[in-house]
């Protein structure tokens, strides 16, 4: 039940889920009632409580607290804690193991899958964060907008806003899709060239719980991290147009290097990954679309390639 309301709370925290209850967010309410199963389940002891009381505190108060230098103190606390939470830095946690040590292709290294409670709370709470704070951004552009526009008259705003508006929401469409499917060719081809996989269709028994997993506990986290706080900081620090690009460019070779646990082969194909990701949000602005892409490359593995790459990968 713990992992159940944890994955329900996440997927609320989006910003489709408008629903609140006594003024408080519904993912809020149902990641207190995650957490007090999770206790029960003791999948979280004593300092793991103590650790998620402290968590919410910090990001309230690096959300809410008025005062620059505290706020910005918190913030970094917040962002830290964040980080600490989703390595497992953070004693309190006895997370969920789905598969131990199996071997999904006969080729592959062995694989292990867990559920992480720690790391999906603080993918919740890094959502949670970027998302309040893209809505005030909105809120702020909207106000701008409706007072440079005061004099305009209501009938050719009407008039332009319908006709923008069907043009906009099928650019919107056609462009994240077509990062996304080049993303994951460009990725998995990269990764059949150097040989860090091979062609291997399969379904596995716990396909379901992976998926999920990968969705809610694993892509969630990351992008919250890398897209939402990494990138949105780089690209509000470097001011000049034409050298935006280098906020995504930054923020892919990070990505990579995080997973060089894996060797340069692996650091290779998540720069190429990472870079998809780092575009998609780069170009759309939402969140969304990189987890959305994220998963669909990771799924795209699972299913179709060996899994997580072969056992002996030659050097670059």
């Amino acid at each position: 039940m713990t992992f159940y309301l944890l994955a329900l709370s996440i997927l609320c925290v989006l910003p489709y889920c408008k629903v609140s209850i006594i003024k408080q967010p519904l993912w809020l309410w149902l990641m207190a009632l995650s957490v007090a199963s999770g206790y029960v389940e003791q999948h979280i002891d004593t300092v793991g409580l103590v650790a998620i009381v402290v968590y919410v505190a910090l990001y309230h108060g690096a959300l809410y607290i008025k005062q620059p230098i505290i706020r910005a103190i918190l913030s970094t606390t917040f962002i830290a804690s964040s980080l600490a939470l989703a390595v497992h830095a953070v004693p309190g946690f006895n997370n969920l193991p789905i598969v131990i040590n199996e071997l999904i292709t006969s080729d592959a290294i062995p694989y292990t899958l867990y559920a992480n409670f720690d790391k999906g709370v603080a993918g919740l709470l890094v959502c949670a964060y970027f998302f309040s704070k893209s809505q005030t951004t909105k809120a702020l552009d909207t106000t701008n907008a409706n007072t440079t526009t005061a004099n305009t008259t209501t009938a050719n705003i009407t008039t332009v806003n319908i006709i923008t508006g069907k043009i906009s929401t099928i650019t919107k469409l056609k462009q994240p899709f077509f990062i996304i499917i080049c993303t994951v060719l460009a990725t998995l081809t990269v990764a059949l060239m150097i040989g860090l996989v091979g062609f291997s269709s399969k379904v596995p028994d716990f396909w379901l719980a992976f998926i999920a997993i990968n969705l809610l506990f694993t892509c969630v986290a990351e992008e919250a991290f890398f897209r939402g706080l990494l990138q949105t900081k780089l690209s509000q620090l470097i001011t000049v147009k034409r050298l935006a690009i280098f906020a995504p460019l930054i923020t892919a070779a990070v990505f990579a290097l995080a997973h060089f646990i894996g060797g340069w082969s692996y650091v290779l194909v998540s720069g190429v990954a990472g870079f998809g990701y780092s575009y998609i949000f780069y170009k759309t602005q939402r969140l969304e679309w990189a987890i959305l892409c994220h998963w669909l490359v990771n799924v795209s593995h699972f299913f179709l390639f060996t899994y997580p790459m072969i056992g002996k990968v030659a050097p670059l």
